[in-house]
């Protein structure tokens, strides 16, 4: 089989606007409401000069920005924070008995009312 010849007015492509002949695009009537100040934000952008910040920064910073993220999703996001660190403290085997029950009566002073909520997070 041959493969069919193509007549050059039956293609589907664009056609191309001769830009010398072709008129340019009618200005829309709509008048804009405010005029944005590119001018001024563009003159202190290159008036401040910022260095690039770090790896470090950068990681510290989206980790703020998660935990803000975080805080506003969930309730007791400050104490998911805390006990964990309560618990650290509590489970070593060196620390003395009355210090323990501190850290104890102090983690359930700040979980009271709120166990079962407590219990269903991964804290």
């Amino acid at each position: 089989m041959a493969a069919k010849k193509h007549d050059a007015g039956d293609t589907k492509k664009r056609k191309r606007l001769n830009t010398e002949t072709h008129e340019d695009p009618k200005a829309s009537k709509l008048v804009a409401s405010k005029k944005h100040k590119l001018d001024s934000v563009a003159k202190d952008n290159k008036n401040k000069k910022t260095t690039p910040p770090t790896g470090r920064e950068r990681r510290l910073h989206s980790k703020e920005l998660a935990d803000a993220r975080k805080k506003k999703r969930k309730r007791n996001f400050t104490l998911e924070q805390e006990l964990p660190r309560l618990w650290e403290k509590m489970r070593r085997h060196e620390i003395a008995k009355e210090d323990r029950a501190k850290l104890v009566t102090e983690a359930l002073q700040k979980m009271k009312g709120k166990i079962p909520k407590i219990a269903k997070t991964n804290v």
